[in-house]
């Protein structure tokens, strides 16, 4: 490590208190290091036309993570998230990732599917498109049933904002439970003229092959 990283990090803390917390490190929510240990892929699915990759199962720690980044405020968690997965995955074949859009009527003041996209980013060098967004206001996926997050409409999301045609799109969200956000979102994709050719995810509620 630069003997410059110890120094940014202290005088980070000392403006934006935080550390790391599997090793303690200051200036950082985690360290990406710290992260890929705990990840354990490959661990593949199809949705559809395009196949899934995620870090590992959505629980214990891997799922703390999720939740601190969803209601903790520090989006710094999600680009340290991306750039771990960014790490283990070779570099997709893609034009622009293209995170998972907030619903209409969060509160969150970040979308933490882009937060993760931007460390992706860091790492791959594909620039990020948030260009998705919700047509309608809905619940979030966590407060229904399973069967409720299937029937989701298939005109569920829309590209905002032109730019998508003739691209290779990666989709990005925290994480995977039946799939259906992230098919939706490959179909938003090819309406606007582009090609969700895969997906990732930090995430997925179970291990499947196909969804």
């Amino acid at each position: 490590m630069n003997i410059r990283e110890p120094i940014l990090r202290f005088f980070e803390h000392l403006l934006w208190p935080s550390s790391c917390s599997i090793c303690g490190a200051i200036g950082v929510p985690v360290c990406v290091e710290c992260l890929l240990p705990l990840l354990s892929p490959p661990m593949s699915a199809v949705l559809g036309d395009f196949p899934l990759e995620t870090g590992g199962i959505h629980e214990g720690f891997l799922r703390d993570l999720v939740l601190e980044l969803k209601y903790g405020g520090d989006r710094t968690l999600g680009v340290a998230m991306g750039r771990a997965l960014g790490r283990i995955f070779p570099k997709p074949s893609g034009d622009v990732l293209v995170p998972v859009p907030l619903h209409r009527d969060s509160g969150r003041g970040f979308n933490q599917s882009k937060a993760i996209a931007e460390g992706l980013c860091l790492e791959w060098g594909i620039p990020v498109s948030d260009c998705l967004e919700w047509t309608q206001e809905r619940v979030a996926q966590t407060a229904r049933k399973e069967s409720e997050r299937r029937d989701m409409p298939l005109d569920a999301m829309a590209v905002r904002q032109k730019g998508l045609a003739g691209k290779r799109a990666v989709l990005v969200d925290d994480v995977a439970t039946t799939g259906t956000t992230l098919r939706r979102a490959g179909h938003a994709v090819e309406r606007g003229g582009g090609r969700a050719v895969c997906a990732y995810t930090w995430t997925a509620v179970q291990k499947a092959e196909k969804w």
